[in-house]
């Protein structure tokens, strides 16, 4: 899937790294206690990362058809999408956790910086998978030899 001969999926996927890392940074600040506008903009940043995470997996999942075969790339490219499907999921519960009832407000915050941590970790191997893709298998790049 192409816009102007350029790959959608990476023009996508910065949005949401960016803005996950904002997230997680509010996620641990409201956790920590700091504020209403921590968990506004943990809240906002995330919501609006998750919105485009989902863009870019569509797109992404799109871009499969450009991996021939069963080989190693196709293997890398699985787990790329296993990893990242999960980081979305830990984000959507960091988004609904604080919206839930029964514990108290600081275990829920706490419990949202948790799963926007693990996320956040794990979006950086998502990304390290990515990265193969791109550079060690050539997912994505232009045939130079046209």
């Amino acid at each position: 899937m192409r816009l102007w001969g350029h790959p959608i999926h990476p023009m996508l996927v910065h949005f949401p790294i960016a803005l996950w890392t904002i997230a997680t940074a509010a996620y641990v600040a409201a956790a920590a206690g700091l504020g209403q506008d921590a968990v506004a903009a943990a809240k906002w940043s995330n919501g609006v990362a998750l919105i485009i995470a989902m863009l870019a997996m569509v797109a992404g999942a799109l871009e499969l058809r450009s991996i021939e075969g069963r080989g190693e790339a196709m293997q890398v490219a699985t787990w790329h999408m296993m990893v990242m499907a999960t980081v979305w999921v830990c984000f959507v519960v960091a988004l609904v956790l604080p919206m839930s009832t029964g514990l108290g407000t600081e275990h829920l915050q706490l419990s949202a910086a948790a799963a926007a941590g693990v996320g956040f970790l794990l979006m950086a191997v998502g990304g390290w998978l990515g990265g193969r893709l791109v550079y060690e298998f050539g997912v994505g790049m232009k045939d130079r030899t046209k």
